[in-house]
């Protein structure tokens, strides 16, 4: 069967296509290993719907995927739309993490034929090989007009027979970055209440081994790549296990540049493994905090110790590996003084970079239900997932300990910390001291900050044509 993967463009100021999708480059993987043809169309390179006509017109595909993170999902609805006014009898089944969330409500909503959710490949292998909708799980169908919903399929235990993830697929050479994402493990044991993957990994926290994983970046090493980023939840969860992806790329000889920018727990390292890391090619560290408010850490159930993270950026630094530490605006319990607080703790910490992002409650987590009973929404789910983001400075509710103003106060005191970090780090002291005097002139950020991104992304496009 032909089918054809689409990946919706970004929602934001601009359209930009970092690194390939981890997710869509596993379902090609799985698909084409069933003898299936498959081609992706990345609409955050191609975003015009000539193009994705185009694309149909010429693949012909029998049945087609789009996929969608909660952040933005409308988009995904209208192209599934427009589609299926196009072409009504092509089937179109609509994946991602946004499907694990809402569930029925996709076909309610739209005009898709399926729906797929919790870890989608074997689903949608079923689908492709022609199996009937009510013998598949992982499903969402529709039976006439009931939309019914089948058990959801057990999640892949032996994550080494899975193929590696097919990003040949994407427009590499059109990427921002000249990166490829690493998927080492799948599932995190946690239960911090904000966060959705859930949802759609589980709690069982399932790892590639060591090997499995060496192999596939010797593979993009030979095409020329030396930069990893591993997109795990929680990768370092099996500290031995870390330990021997490291000894394993330490003993081939590769020159690596590794970066975990999606986070680690500063509880999940110690001082071997950071050194090893260092050692396999290590250049880049974000620690996953939220808050350093003790009541608030609680609340979230993020269980972790304020001295373990001082502890793990120390070390961090002293190797030589740039450090980053994300915080979150608006966790429960926090107030305008507990967000100063965690200002004045990233200063103690002197960080490479910081990062503060405003709390978004998604549907089907804890901080969902929290913000119910404990706050008020000031945007309903269907305008904050589609109008706003936790990189911008509206936020999604308020509580009467910390207000809506209080916290667009906060987040324009937290992007200037972020601002006044990257400028030091990019320029050096003194011209990053300057760059950030005019950052702050009112008209330079009213006007200025737009023209300054895009020319930021053209410089480092051009950087990856030279290499």
């Amino acid at each position: 069967m032909k089918v054809l993967l689409v990946l919706p463009p970004n929602i934001g100021r601009y359209i930009v296509a970092t690194i390939p999708h981890a997710g869509i480059a596993y379902l090609a993987a799985f698909l084409e290993r069933d003898g299936h043809k498959v081609e992706v169309h990345d609409m955050r390179i191609d975003a015009d719907d000539k193009h994705l006509a185009s694309k149909i017109e010429s693949f012909k595909p029998e049945l087609i995927g789009v996929s969608s993170a909660s952040i933005g999902y409308k988009m995904a609805y209208e192209i599934i739309n427009s589609i299926k006014r196009r072409y009504p009898n092509i089937p179109v089944a609509m994946g991602g993490s946004y499907a694990s969330t809402v569930h029925t409500k996709i076909l309610e909503d739209t005009k898709a034929d399926y729906t797929v959710y919790g870890e989608g490949e074997m689903t949608f292998l079923d689908l492709a090989n022609g199996t009937e909708p009510d013998k598949i799980k992982g499903l969402i169908w529709r039976n006439n007009d009931e939309v019914v919903m089948n058990p959801p399929y057990p999640p892949v235990k032996d994550l080494d027979s899975m193929p590696f993830p097919k990003f040949e697929k994407f427009q590499l050479d059109k990427m921002l970055e000249k990166r490829i994402p690493i998927v080492s493990s799948r599932g995190c044991p946690n239960r911090c209440t904000f966060c959705s993957i859930q949802l759609v990994m589980g709690y069982p926290f399932r790892s590639r081994s060591p090997e499995n994983v060496l192999e596939e970046i010797k593979y993009w090493h030979n095409k020329g790549y030396d930069t990893f980023e591993f997109s795990d939840d929680n990768f370092t969860f099996n500290m031995p296990r870390a330990e021997k992806i490291c000894d394993l790329i330490i003993e081939s000889g590769m020159k690596l540049k590794l970066i975990f920018g999606n986070g680690l727990r500063a509880d999940r390292v110690n001082e071997n493994l950071l050194r090893k890391l260092k050692a396999a090619g290590c250049i880049w560290i974000g620690y996953g905090l939220e808050t350093s408010d003790l009541h608030s850490l609680e609340l979230l159930k993020k269980d972790l110790d304020l001295n373990q993270l001082k502890w793990a950026v120390q070390e961090t630094k002293k190797l030589g590996i740039s450090v980053q530490v994300h915080f979150i605006i608006g966790t429960p319990g926090s107030t305008f003084d507990t967000f100063m607080r965690d200002i004045k703790f990233a200063d103690s910490l002197d960080l490479h970079q910081v990062r503060f992002f405003n709390m978004v409650p998604y549907p089907g987590t804890e901080m969902y239900e929290w913000v119910k009973q404990n706050g008020r929404f000031l945007h309903k789910p269907d305008d904050y997932l589609n109008n706003l983001d936790y990189w911008g400075e509206e936020p999604v509710f308020e509580t009467e300990d910390f207000t809506r103003d209080e916290r667009i106060k906060a987040f324009r005191i937290g992007q200037d910390k972020v601002m006044e970090l990257h400028l030091r780090r990019h320029f050096g002291k003194n011209i990053g001291k300057l760059g950030y005097k005019l950052y702050k002139n009112r008209l330079v950020k009213k006007y200025g900050m737009n023209a300054a991104t895009k020319a930021w992304i053209m410089l480092k496009r051009l950087r990856i044509k030279q290499q």
